[in-house]
């Protein structure tokens, strides 16, 4: 039992992490809104933002550059960073497992394998046009839920999820989709397969308000459901054990929790192909400089999610001018010494590693 010293201690603790909480997280938002003003202004056609704000008047092609192609790009970069950001601390809450990522356990691969599918039928089946801008998510959330639903049944037993099989599973499903989709790029067109090739590496060209509408909002929802269920998620991270012991639903929260992260990796990857890393680098980061629990951790990756993606995406366009490097190659830059870091740090705690 705590004595009134120790609650008061615990309680001053709390209060000087929300003290050092909140000017990290007003840093996070200005590096936020200064990276997305050096992205309108960078790209292959010099368009200036300052000289076209105080203009009184400017051409349709600096407008149509601005705010048809760059804005509703840059905010899908800082959309789908969050989303990926969000995917990836919550599946480490809920496997209890530093590495797990919707990369790394297959569910980014298997979207893009039916993403892929769906470019492959687009090509020679003509769908109405209003039909055609759903196709290619809805299959990537089939392909991310089968997946889901595949590596639930390997790893998932009494004890609760093994996780070390739920890597191995993983990395088999991730293998088995990249060769499927490898058989449809050989099957496909040229122009179909340049477009998936181009697309599988990760790139935010082509975003569109359309596009940008049906990606917000199952971001923005799994958002608000994943912070409802904080304290929860919490509880299970530490222990399902003791989180069934206090009451918490597990099974509940875990199938609803992966269904919100298939719906989310689903919208992220079927228009921007697959970003990979973001979901495993930026929530340890944050554990890092803010903290594990939830109530910081959730706000904060997404922030730094959508930082790091913007700034990637904004590196990807300018490196070399007027051509675009595929994002996917430099996250994974940052991703792969990141991963093998974790590896080692935890080859140390387990001797079976």
């Amino acid at each position: 039992m705590k004595t009134p010293t120790t609650i008061v201690k615990v309680q001053q603790e709390i209060a000087q992490r929300k003290c050092d909480f909140q000017p990290k997280v007003t840093a996070l938002i200005i590096a936020l809104f200064i990276v997305a003003v050096i992205a309108l202004n960078a790209g292959a056609v010099d368009v200036n933002l300052w000289r076209w704000l105080s203009a009184d008047s400017s051409s349709p092609l600096q407008h149509t550059i601005l705010w048809d192609i760059r804005f509703p790009r840059i905010v899908m970069t800082m959309i789908t960073g969050a989303g990926l950001a969000l995917c990836g601390t919550v599946l480490q809450s809920i496997c209890r497992n530093p590495l797990a990522d919707p990369g790394l356990i297959g569910v980014s691969s298997s979207a893009a394998l039916f993403a892929g599918a769906a470019f492959a039928v687009l090509s020679t089946v003509h769908l109405p046009l209003f039909l055609m801008s759903y196709f290619v998510p809805l299959s990537a959330f089939l392909g991310a839920t089968l997946s889901l639903i595949l590596l639930l049944k390997i790893a998932d037993s009494e004890q609760g999820m093994n996780t070390l099989v739920l890597i191995l599973a993983g990395v088999a499903i991730n293998a088995g989709a990249m060769t499927l989709l490898g058989l449809i790029q050989f099957v496909v067109d040229d122009a179909t397969l340049r477009q998936i090739t181009f697309w599988s590496m990760g790139s935010y060209a082509g975003i569109n308000y359309t596009s940008l509408s049906i990606t917000i909002v199952p971001v923005i929802l799994g958002t608000y459901y994943f912070w409802q269920i904080r304290h929860q998620l919490m509880l299970m991270s530490c222990s399902e054990k003791q989180a069934k012991y206090q009451g918490v639903d597990t099974r509940k929260i875990k199938l609803v929790s992966l269904w919100t992260v298939a719906a989310i990796v689903a919208v992220c990857v079927s228009f921007t192909g697959i970003v990979g890393f973001v979901g495993l680098v930026v929530p340890h980061l944050c554990r890092m400089v803010f903290g594990a629990h939830l109530n910081i951790l959730l706000p904060t990756s997404l922030l730094s999610g959508a930082l790091l993606v913007a700034l990637a995406d904004t590196l990807a366009r300018i490196i070399i001018i007027p051509a675009e490097i595929p994002i996917g190659l430099i996250t994974s830059m940052v991703g792969v010494p990141f991963f093998l870091y974790l590896i080692v740090r935890e080859k140390r705690k387990f001797d079976y590693v």
